[in-house]
């Protein structure tokens, strides 16, 4: 019995660590250090900086709970193995972790003052709409993404008391806004059919293929652009290596979306495993340059 008991609460176990996306809710964690490690000039970890970290972790961790909860529907089809419609975890159990998730993070950011408690509360709801019918409207819901990617970074900056803040950090919030909104459209093009079929207004149906091929484009050129600014606020060649690897990867991305005479979407699911990835190694390029 007592075997059978060990054995339903490691499946339960397991099955909430799925729910939350731990490996993502880690690059959040990351990506906060980040923002506070610009803003300080330095990479060196304070009790600010953990709580922003936790409390932007937290609400990350929530977000891709309530996401489930109200896509059980779609995922009971298309991803019947998720927690939730497979069983494993019971929807109302699941809408109740994420509230709790939430407070906790608001919580977390109660210490850091009044501005952050704002920042992370509002960080919140729109986390919460964007799964509850923002994503639903297509290219609004890339730009919440894309907001919320680029508020990890602003939100580590937030904590830090230096003067250097709406200087620096906005640098790689911005660089995790382009990339991650021409992400966002480029994933959007690979999902074309079925996004028509379910009438949902991202930028590749309302504008068409190539049209919002050539926005994505532009938006990795832009990252390209913005890129050599860290340069000249000091960091140095560590960041410069792992940078030009970021920007070799934007300028082949858009290349591949502009010259490509095949299928656009096949292009898209190969180029949207390279963004991610120059969307991590950018975050190491700043670390990097602070070393």
């Amino acid at each position: 019995m007592s075997q059978l008991n060990g054995h339903a609460f490691t499946v339960a176990v397991r099955a909430y660590v799925e729910l939350v996306r731990l490996h993502n809710v880690a690059a959040t964690v990351l990506t906060t250090f980040i923002g506070y490690f610009v803003a300080a000039g330095a990479v060196a970890v304070t009790s600010s900086a953990a709580l922003a970290a936790a409390a932007a972790a937290l609400v990350a961790a929530a977000g891709y709970v309530i996401n489930d909860y109200y896509d059980v529907d779609t995922d009971s089809i298309v991803k019947p193995w998720r927690p939730i419609p497979s069983g494993r975890v019971k929807p109302p159990a699941a809408r109740r972790l994420a509230y709790i998730l939430f407070l906790l993070g608001l919580v977390a950011a109660v210490p850091l003052g009044a501005l952050v408690l704002a920042f992370v509360a509002v960080n919140a709801v729109l986390v919460h709409e964007y799964s509850r019918w923002i994503k639903r409207s297509g290219f609004p819901g890339n730009l919440v993404v894309a907001l919320n990617s680029a508020a990890t970074i602003l939100l580590g900056g937030l904590v830090y008391p230096g003067s250097q803040y709406p200087r620096l950090t906005l640098v790689p919030a911005a660089i995790a806004f382009l990339l991650v909104l021409a992400r966002e459209i480029i994933k959007g093009i690979e999902d074309y059919r079925g996004d028509l079929e379910a009438c949902y207004l991202t930028l590749p149906v309302v504008a068409g293929q190539r049209r919002a091929a050539l926005a994505a484009a532009l938006l990795l050129l832009a990252v390209v652009a913005v890129s050599v600014l860290p340069l000249q606020a000091g960091f140095g060649a560590g960041y410069m290596a792992l940078a030009s690897i970021v920007d070799a990867l934007a300028l082949y991305s858009a290349y591949k979306l502009l010259s490509s005479r095949e299928g656009l979407e096949k292009v898209a699911a190969r180029l949207r495993s390279l963004l991610k990835a120059a969307f991590f190694l950018g975050g190491l390029a700043f670390i990097a340059g602070l070393a």
